[in-house]
């Protein structure tokens, strides 16, 4: 049963290997030779950015062109193994009713069904919706995020880090 176990390991290890050839190829083209777990590290830490990315774009944009109004907390979402979150609902400056989760976590004004909470939105794109206030905590979280990149790329390119 164990060499069973460990030659799937090995074959799941090769798979992995072999998957990142092109990646592989193009570190050495520019002079580098990256372990594996250098280069997930890098994968990984592009893919955070660009979710990153996303979110500041909607936040940007909401900057700009955001509209403010007042919704309510509809139902506190429990399901992930992070924090539970708020889904908010507002109406549009046409009525129509919109939905969004929330990132921040709940907090006194966020945590009971049917509470007020003041969001703007992009009219021109209302699912782009985030709620209003809390600096602190928008501040906490982009920390966080910028921290994951900054860690998953020092673990990219500083050789000795990881080893092989």
């Amino acid at each position: 049963m164990e060499q069973s176990w460990t030659a799937f390991w090995a074959r799941v290890s090769e798979a992995f290997h072999q998957a990142l050839f092109p990646f592989r190829a193009v570190a050495q083209a520019l002079g580098g030779h990256p372990s594996d777990i250098q280069i997930w590290c890098f994968l990984c830490g592009v893919f955070f950015l660009a979710l990153l990315g996303i979110q500041t774009y909607g936040n940007i944009v909401l900057k700009r062109r955001g509209v403010p109004t007042t919704g309510k907390v509809v139902r506190i979402d429990k399901s992930s193994d992070g924090p539970d979150t708020p889904i908010i609902e507002f109406a549009d400056r046409l009525g129509k009713t919109w939905r969004f989760e929330s990132y921040l976590p709940v907090n006194k004004t966020t945590g009971n069904v049917g509470a007020p909470v003041e969001v703007m939105y992009d009219p021109l794109h209302p699912k782009r919706a985030r709620e209003v206030g809390r600096p602190l905590m928008k501040a906490v979280h982009l920390l966080v995020w910028c921290a994951v990149v900054a860690g998953l790329m020092v673990l990219a390119f500083l050789p000795g880090l990881i080893s092989n």
